[in-house]
Order: structure tokens, then sequence, then C-alpha cells
């Protein structure tokens, strides 16, 4: 019997750099949908249950009171929010920076911080919990 793949919310201000992530999750198993901003995000996000968003720097700063919206909406959401460069990658829950990393970003670094944010793939990781309280 095989394990549902956890359902993955992509939003990104390159289609290039969205294309590329959605196909580097899809081979790694993920269920990814993708939103081109902010308010398809937050009409998809708020619709449908998903384990995780992921979205670029640049579209987290835009429109800023659609994502709060979000976030009051959905608490439970973990956000990933990578630079879409070379800065860096953020694991963010409620848009709020609870770890951080300085790798190159490419979607093979997405994938790894979502693994380990997933943990043993049953969306329960002690882990994330961890994160989220300090």
């Amino acid at each position: 019997m095989t394990r549902p793949s956890h359902r993955i919310l992509c939003v990104d201000t390159s289609p290039r750099r969205l294309n590329d992530l959605t196909d580097t999750l899809q081979k790694a198993g993920f269920d990814v949908w993708t939103a081109r901003g902010a308010s398809d995000a937050v009409c998809l996000a708020t619709a449908l249950n998903f384990d995780v968003m992921v979205l670029d720097h640049d579209s987290s700063l835009a429109r800023p009171e659609i994502w709060h919206c979000l976030s009051d909406s959905k608490p439970q959401l973990p956000i990933l929010v990578h630079s879409g460069s070379h800065k860096g990658t953020e694991l963010c829950r409620h848009l709020r920076l609870v770890a951080s990393a300085e790798p190159p970003q490419n979607p093979e670094v997405v994938l790894a911080l979502l693994l380990l944010l997933l943990g043993d793939g049953t969306g329960s990781n002690p882990k994330s919990q961890e994160w989220a309280a300090a």
C-alpha cells in the first residue's frame, strides 16, 4: 500500500523557477499545486488542505495584507520562503522566521528542507513543532 503524497503549494514570481521547483518536487513524489501570485495562492490554500506552502521571497513581500489573511485563516500551515537567489532559504510558520540556512538556492535545497520539515512522512514532525515554538 502506498502512502499518500504530501500536498505542496508553490508560489514563485519566476515562471522558470516555478517550473524547475515543480518538476523536482513531483519527481520526489509530492502532489504539487502552483499559484502565480498571492491572491491565487490564498484562494487555493483556504479552499484545499496543503501540508506546506513554498514561495519565493519576492512573492512573500507582495500584497502583505493577503499573506496576513492566510496566516490568520491557516495558522497551522508551514510556509517555506526561499530567496530565489544565492542569498539563502528561510523556513517560516505564520510568516515569521523560525530557521534559516545559507545554501545556494536551487530546487534540491527546497526539496531537502521540505523533507526535513515533513519528517517521517506522516506530516507530524516533532522537530517542526519545536521550531515553531522557538
